[in-house]
């Protein structure tokens, strides 16, 4: 499980706790921990890329490296609660959906990723 923000709320977050300055340490993150697995083949979905292969640890670690594939099978779980309590903050981008519905949307505004048979 991965807790993730979309960079429009961290830099939200950043202010909340600017203009309010508390002493302490949060974690600032969306409201819904995913899967890698989840992130990923939601990633592929609205690029309309075929979903992401699974890959056992062992052969992972092979073709990614021993760091990686361990960090990419670990846990970074957290929650948003007191941050949002002490700073009354919310996301703007409660799941890795709306956010990366709106990274995507950027992306495609920029012309990423190309049009598969058109060449820039």
């Amino acid at each position: 499980m991965w807790s993730l923000l979309h960079a429009d709320d961290c830099a939200r977050a950043f202010v909340a706790a600017a203009e309010k300055p508390k002493s302490g340490v949060w974690h600032v993150v969306d409201d819904r921990p995913v899967t890698m697995s989840e992130y990923l083949g939601t990633l592929a979905k609205m690029l309309g890329a075929r979903p992401p292969r699974h890959l056992p640890r062992w052969l992972a670690r092979m073709v990614l490296g021993r760091y990686a594939a361990d960090l990419l099978s670990s846990s970074f779980s957290t929650s948003n609660a007191r941050f949002r309590a002490d700073f009354d903050w919310r996301p703007g981008f409660p799941t890795i959906a709306e956010g990366l519905e709106e990274v995507v949307a950027a992306w495609r505004s920029e012309g990423f990723p190309p049009v598969r048979g058109v060449r820039a």
